[in-house]
Formats: C-alpha cells, structure tokens, sequence
C-alpha cells in the first residue's frame, strides 16, 4: 500500500509541475506575479552556445580575376601575358600592352582565361626556340596543365618543347 502512495504521490507532483508553467511556449518560462503572467525566453547560458545556434553568415565575397596572352602575328614573334585583372578586357588589353613592349608589331589576343591556371609551350631544339606552332592549355592545376601543354606541344611538333608561360588567375577574397 504504501508503495502505491508514493507512485501516485510522484505521479501528482509531476502533473502540477507541467501545470505550473502556465502555457508558455517552449523555449520559454512564466515570468509574473499576482495575477500577471506573461513568458520570457529561457537564458541560452553563453555567449558560444548562442554563435552556435545562429546561421553561418557570408564575410565576404569572391572576386573572379582573369588572364591572358597576346602573341604576335609577325615574324619577331613576341608574346605578352597578363594574370589577376578584374576583367577579361583589361588582361586583354594588358597582354597586348606587354607584347608591343617585347618588340611586337602585329599583337593580337590569342587566349584568354578566368579563375584558372594557363601554360603556353613552344618548340624547343638546341638551346634555342625552333620552328613549329605554340599551344596553350588551362586547367585547375599549374603542374597538371604544364605536363599537359608539353606533352600535346611536343607530340604535335614532331620534337621537344618547353613551357614558356605558366601562371594562375587566382579569385581574390573581399571582406565586407
């Protein structure tokens, strides 16, 4: 019997505690007296468990840069390169600016590239730049495109080539 009494006595205890919250929402206790009741947000405990309950926010934002090479038309055969400008016209116009400066006298734009690495290769003989056509690669990787512009340069020349131009346009991160 007696075992019986303290079951319902706890189970009594219980039903009042839930009836003494006075309906307010989770996340909130009863604040009040004398008739007055109205509810207030139940204390976090700390300033960590509060950054942790919040959404991530953005602290800023990517900025895309681009790259170029200019190659002369000409038979001086100058290049001018470019990396890290703010938009695809002004790394062309930038290139061409660097091949007229090494001595070209009909620059063109020959690529251009964003947010990447880039490699230009040429044909190679005996110490010196030999006959053939100059290729150019982009890719994620610097080491990966260089092997890569190589490779495609020198099966496609019939000879050994060498990497005259590498460089990554890389994003640039602005704060807010």
């Amino acid at each position: 019997m007696k075992l019986c009494n303290v079951c319902l006595l706890l189970l009594l205890s219980i039903a009042f505690s839930a009836m003494a919250e006075q309906g307010c929402p989770p996340g909130q206790y009863p604040i009040g007296g004398q008739g007055v009741a109205a509810c207030a947000p139940i204390p976090k405990g700390s300033q960590e468990n509060l950054e942790q309950l919040q959404s991530p926010r953005p602290t800023g934002k990517w900025i895309k840069t681009w790259g170029a090479v200019s190659l002369d038309k000409s038979d001086v055969g100058a290049l001018g390169v470019s990396v890290g400008k703010l938009s695809k016209r002004e790394a062309q116009r930038d290139a061409i600016a660097g091949c007229i400066k090494a001595g070209g006298k009909n620059c063109k734009d020959w690529a251009a590239y964003e947010n990447q690495c880039a490699a230009v290769a040429e044909p190679y003989k005996d110490g010196r730049s030999s006959a053939g056509s100059l290729h150019f690669r982009t890719g994620a990787s610097a080491e990966d495109i260089q092997r890569e512009v190589k490779d495609i340069c020198s099966s496609e020349n019939n000879g050994e080539c060498r990497v005259i131009y590498a460089a990554c346009s890389e994003p640039i991160f602005q704060r807010y």
